[in-house]
Order: structure tokens, then C-alpha cells, then sequence
């Protein structure tokens, strides 16, 4: 005589229950999280170029700017999914350069800074 295998049993069904399957929620989309970073320059990368353009990457907005050592909040232009500054006229020596998405109804988001040296 063959043992069962309680493991293999199955569930008794009700007779009540059908086969109708429950109608499907649509999922809800991911909240998609707000940043900006500075992509270029690199870390403590060396421009040895009279002409530079940085390149930011942020959450899809409105406007990103850039503040080069403290200074004003200068605007970006956005292309090719990025937002980009064309710097020169810039000086020899160690530069600082932050990034940010100014508030619109929501709060002010800023990069980390960035550091980097222009070779004389």
C-alpha cells in the first residue's frame, strides 16, 4: 500500500468558490525621488582648457543652475537629457561648482559641491 505524502496533498476546494479571478488594480507608478548632481568635472579633476562645459544631471524640471564658487545662481541649458553650463573667462587655481533645482512650490534642491582646479 503507497503512503501519502501530506505535502502533496491538495486543499479540498469549496463549491462555492469559481475560477473568476478578482479584476487586476492598476499598479500605482514609483514616486519619483527629486536630485541634481554635477556629472563634469570630476572630483578634483584638472581643466587645462581656456573653455569648459559642465554637465549636470537632475529629476526631470523646469530649471537647474549652477553657482561657481559661491557666486550668483548662473541658468543651465538643458540637451540630451542633461543640463549643461558653457564656462570661460575663469581663472587659474582651485574652483568650487554646485548645482541646483530652484523651488517651485516645493523645497530648494542643491548638489553636493564639487572641487576642482583650472591649470594656468
Amino acid at each position: 500500500m503507497k503512503k501519502r505524502n501530506p505535502k502533496r496533498e491538495e486543499a479540498p476546494q469549496a463549491p462555492f468558490l469559481t475560477s473568476a479571478k478578482p479584476p487586476k488594480r492598476k499598479p500605482k507608478p514609483p514616486k519619483q525621488k527629486r536630485y541634481v548632481q554635477v556629472d563634469y568635472p570630476m572630483e578634483d579633476e584638472m581643466i587645462a582648457s581656456h573653455f569648459y562645459s559642465f554637465r549636470i544631471s537632475a529629476s526631470p524640471t523646469e530649471r537647474v543652475e549652477i553657482s561657481i564658487d559661491g557666486e550668483e545662481w548662473l541658468p543651465c541649458r538643458q540637451s540630451v537629457g542633461y543640463w549643461w553650463f558653457d564656462w570661460c573667462h575663469f581663472s587659474a587655481g582651485p574652483h568650487s561648482l554646485r548645482a541646483r533645482i530652484p523651488s517651485a512650490g516645493t523645497r530648494e534642491l542643491k548638489s553636493k559641491p564639487r572641487q576642482f582646479t583650472v591649470l594656468g
